[in-house]
């Protein structure tokens, strides 16, 4: 697909503001920045007509969005990105309504999970699967709940199901996952082909003829990786990448064919293929990591969010 004015402005966008992921100390202090200023300086007004109330704050904070004459029992439940290490900001917050608008006024629960460097493995797993539970204890069933959420939400979401389905626990309805950053060990051939293309994780100006062994070891020693820290990088808990996918509710999968984490989601859509799952996938061509967060401006962005809201309609009816 030839790439509208659009698309390419959102590229040229991610380009100018991405973080360098080999230098790992900058990445930390730069995320932590662009976090700082989202939440301090561009504050999130609740538009009118809706309730926002913060639950289940002594163990996983929880913004729970409703529309004020809503009976609706149905939620979708989002967990944010943001490499582990950002918390949850305003464009996350921003799908509270279309997400509302596209199913029948449905509650919209965001889990503000822990983030690295301080808090580490398992704890952002943990805390998305308490937001879970906590939605279960309040009288949500796991048949009315959809999760959606993109990279480090994208893992968390699926790091939850394999979870849920390693303790017999019934699962949620259908999940979206957008870029998960599904495989902490980074052994998809993507993370090599893809390392002059990508637009956030690469590196445009390194000749190609960089070896795959120096290109691994800048990859691997990216700050993006310091939630994990010592713990065991194949554990499929921490890389989903590595676990088994039958038995699993519908999925809806997005990607960009230019990410280096291409492969991440392309495994896991086979795995849940040759189990008998159901799963759509969609790959942006061109496109960036996280990309259909920029429906608003691209053209490719939109199309993909429209799967997205049609996903999440059909599976809320």
């Amino acid at each position: 697909m030839k790439l509208s004015l659009g698309d390419k402005l959102a590229i040229w966008f991610i380009k100018r503001v991405n973080s360098n992921p080999e230098r790992k100390d900058k990445v930390v202090k730069k995320m932590k920045f662009h976090y700082m200023l989202a939440t301090r300086f561009l504050r999130h007004r609740v538009k009118k007509g809706y309730i926002k109330t913060i639950e289940n704050a002594d163990i996983c904070p929880i913004e729970i969005y409703k529309q004020k004459n809503s009976t609706s029992k149905k939620v979708i439940y989002i967990v944010h990105g943001g490499g582990f290490i950002m918390g949850l900001i305003n464009t996350y917050r921003n799908l509270v309504y279309p997400f509302s608008k596209a199913t029948n006024d449905a509650i919209i629960a965001l889990t503000d999970y822990r983030t690295a460097p301080k808090h580490q493995y398992p704890s952002a797993h943990d805390d998305v699967m308490s937001g879970y539970k906590y939605l279960l204890s309040i009288g949500y069933s796991p048949k009315d709940i959809i999760f959606f959420g993109d990279s480090s939400g994208g893992n968390l979401i699926l790091s939850t199901l394999l979870k849920l389905k390693d303790e017999g626990a019934e699962m949620p309805k259908g999940a979206v996952v957008m870029s998960p950053w599904a495989d902490l060990m980074a052994s998809g051939k993507s993370y090599k082909d893809n390392y002059n293309k990508d637009a956030i994780f690469g590196r445009k100006h390194t000749k190609k003829s960089v070896s795959d062994e120096i290109k691994m070891e800048r990859i691997l020693a990216s700050g993006l990786f310091s939630y994990a820290n010592d713990a065991d990088k194949s554990n499929k808990y921490l890389s989903p990448v590595y676990g088994e996918y039958d038995n699993m509710p519908p999925m809806l999968m997005i990607v960009g064919d230019s990410e280096m984490l291409l492969d991440d989601t392309l495994t896991i859509v086979k795995k849940i293929e040759d189990s008998g799952g159901e799963v759509e996938l969609h790959i942006g061509q061109g496109m960036f990591h996280g990309y259909p967060l920029f429906y608003n401006v691209s053209k490719q962005a939109k199309i993909a969010f429209e799967k997205v809201l049609k996903f999440i309609k059909k599976h809320t009816e």
